[in-house]
C-alpha cells in the first residue's frame, strides 16, 4: 500500500504541460507557478506520461477518496456481521426478523 502521507503539503492542482515546451510540466496551486520540471521521454508513450504526471494531483486525491469509502463500507460489513451474530443467538428474534428482510431485499431489486 501506498503511503499518502509522504505527500502532505505537495502542491495541489492544477498541473499542467505547456504547449510551447512539450517536454516541461508547470505546477500550480491557482494562479501561482511554484515550479516546473523537465522531461525527456524517448518512446512513444509521451502523450500518456505526460498527463499522467499532471494528473498526480488527482490521483492522489483519488486513492484518498477510495481508502475513506473503503474505511466506512468495512465498519458498516463488521456492524451487519455483529447484529446478525447477536440475532442468531437470539433465536427468536432471528426467526421474526429474517423474513422481513428477505421481503426488504426483493424490494430492493425491483
Amino acid at each position: 500500500m501506498i503511503d499518502t502521507d509522504k505527500y502532505t503539503g505537495h502542491t495541489q492542482g492544477p498541473w499542467f504541460f505547456n504547449e510551447e515546451y512539450l517536454y516541461e510540466l508547470f505546477i500550480y496551486a491557482g494562479d501561482e507557478r511554484h515550479g516546473n520540471v523537465t522531461f525527456v521521454f524517448n518512446n512513444e508513450s509521451v502523450d500518456v506520461n505526460k498527463q499522467l504526471l499532471a494528473d498526480a494531483p488527482l490521483l492522489l486525491q483519488e486513492v484518498k477518496r477510495l481508502r475513506e469509502e473503503n474505511e466506512t463500507l468495512r465498519k458498516v460489513d463488521w456492524e451487519y456481521e455483529c447484529l446478525w451474530t447477536w440475532l442468531a443467538e437470539n433465536t427468536n428474534l432471528l426467526n421474526t426478523i429474517e423474513p422481513l428482510v428477505e421481503e426488504w431485499k426483493k424490494e430492493m431489486i425491483e
